[in-house]
C-alpha cells in the first residue's frame, strides 16, 4: 500500500464527522511511560475504546458528547463522570 493510499484510507475511516471518540486539542499520553503521541489524526475509535477500557483515567482527555456518553455507557462506564467542559 502506498503512503498516499494509506493516508486516504485513514482519512475515510477516521473522519472527524463520524468519529465517536474525539480527543481534546494537542497530543496525549494514555499509558504510563508512553510518549504523548495520541491525537485525533492517528487515533481510531477502535483504538480509543481499547485504551479507555485499559486506562479509564484518560476519559477526561476526550471531549464530551452524547455519542461518547452512549459509547462509554455500553462499556459500563458511568457517563456522568465525564467532564462536561471542552478545553
Amino acid at each position: 500500500m502506498t503512503t498516499t493510499y494509506t493516508n486516504l484510507i485513514n482519512q475515510m475511516t477516521n473522519d472527524q464527522m463520524t468519529k465517536i471518540y474525539i480527543l481534546k486539542p494537542g497530543r496525549h499520553q494514555f499509558a504510563p511511560g508512553e510518549p504523548a503521541m495520541h491525537h485525533n489524526d492517528n487515533l481510531t475509535d477502535k483504538e480509543a475504546r481499547w485504551y479507555l477500557k485499559a486506562y479509564l483515567h484518560i476519559k477526561n482527555l476526550f471531549t464530551s458528547s452524547p455519542a461518547i456518553k452512549r459509547a462509554l455507557k455500553k462499556q459500563s462506564v458511568q457517563p456522568s463522570k465525564i467532564s462536561e467542559t471542552q478545553s
